[in-house]
Parts: C-alpha cells; sequence; structure tokens
C-alpha cells in the first residue's frame, strides 16, 4: 500500500474525530452547562485527538507531495484547523446561537474541502 493512502485515511480519521467531538460538544452544550453532562473529559480528549490526528496525517500528506509553492494554501488549512480547535469555547452562552455555530462548523469544513480540492493559492 502507497504511504500516500496511509496518510490520507489517517487524515479523515482524524476528520471524522473532530466533527464527531465538535457535535458532542454541541449536543452538550444544549442540554445544559458543563457540570450536567458526564462524558465532557472524554469529549474533550476525543477532539484533542482528533486534531493531532488531523495534524499528523495532514503533514504527512504535505510531506509526500512535497509542494512548499503552496505555501498560502497551507495557512488558510492551518487557519481552519485552529479554528475548529477553539470552537467549543464558543458554543457554551446563549442557546439560541447554537444552530448558527453548527451551520458555522460546518462551512469551515466545507472551506477545508474547498482548499484540499482545488489549492487556489
Amino acid at each position: 500500500m502507497n504511504t500516500y493512502y496511509i496518510f490520507k485515511i489517517v487524515h479523515l480519521t482524524g476528520i471524522f474525530f473532530v466533527f464527531s467531538a465538535l457535535g458532542g460538544h454541541m449536543f452538550r452544550a444544549a442540554i445544559g452547562s458543563k457540570e450536567d453532562n458526564p462524558l465532557p473529559k472524554f469529549i474533550g480528549m476525543f477532539h484533542k485527538v482528533g486534531l493531532l490526528i488531523v495534524l499528523l496525517g495532514g503533514l504527512g500528506l504535505l510531506m509526500h507531495f512535497s509542494n512548499i509553492q503552496a505555501f498560502g494554501w497551507i495557512i488558510v488549512k492551518f487557519f481552519v484547523l485552529v479554528m475548529l480547535a477553539v470552537w467549543p469555547l464558543y458554543l457554551y452562552g446563549t442557546k439560541e446561537k447554537l444552530p448558527w455555530l453548527g451551520g458555522a462548523a460546518i462551512l469551515f469544513g466545507l472551506v477545508a474541502t474547498f482548499f484540499a480540492l482545488y489549492k487556489p493559492f
């Protein structure tokens, strides 16, 4: 098996971890405060491990291509990853903003997908 496919599977697995954890964070914010849910540490750990896996898989894919000319593309992808990393901090407050934050998280995922497919920079 080619290393490209291994890095791609690792990267996609990390993406699934991150968005699953964001869904867990949103559910936890929707049902109440942090004290109301018995699994906050597990959801946070799932989110952090997913971010680490996404970063390692993405760096592996970048090393596989060895294309450093797309520096703007790398900056945009890293910015999206940082925004998804701090996303749970914005969820606790008024519950009326949760649908908007969920839609915005999906939009960030779509932006990352667009930059992964087309690399406009």
